[in-house]
């Protein structure tokens, strides 16, 4: 539980603006910018049917309920952006760690992330920081790190 904490807070902190100062902290959060929940699950599910016809990570998908997973990773997302919600779900090592991805896998699931945040119309900016959120979590998910 300690590193799902330890997760949570990485996240919130790379969900802050990439600009310093005040102006970062009168701004909107990355939660916001990408749509508040209704945007983020709008994103996940985008993100989830690229998966799916992705042929190098379709098999993933297998006998996966979509719409419990689509609710789980939404909850997620949204509250390592800095939703208001918290997240209370599996941690992303134990939640992987039976997949086996190879690195091929994992950098074709974030191009199909980063596909649907632009998709969405989010400006590069935007797409900047869910890509550093992304390989902040690289390790948790290919299994390289304790849970």
């Amino acid at each position: 539980m300690k590193s799902m904490r330890i997760l949570i807070v990485t996240l919130l902190l790379l969900g802050q603006s990439a600009f310093a100062g005040e102006e970062a902290a009168a701004g909107p959060t990355l939660y916001e910018r990408l749509g508040s929940w209704d945007g983020i699950d709008q994103i996940v599910g985008d993100t989830i049917a690229y998966h799916v016809e992705n042929e190098a990570i379709a098999h993933y998908f297998e006998d996966v309920d979509l719409e419990k997973l689509q609710g789980h990773v939404t909850a997620f997302f949204a509250a390592g952006t800095g939703g208001p919600n918290q997240y209370e779900g599996r941690d992303m090592t134990s939640t992987h760690a039976a997949m086996n991805m190879s690195e091929a896998d994992f950098d074709a699931a974030v191009a199909d992330v980063l596909k649907a945040v632009k998709a969405n119309g989010k400006d590069e900016s935007v797409q900047a920081e869910v890509k550093a959120i992304l390989y902040s979590l690289k390790p948790a998910v290919m299994g390289t790190t304790g849970s």
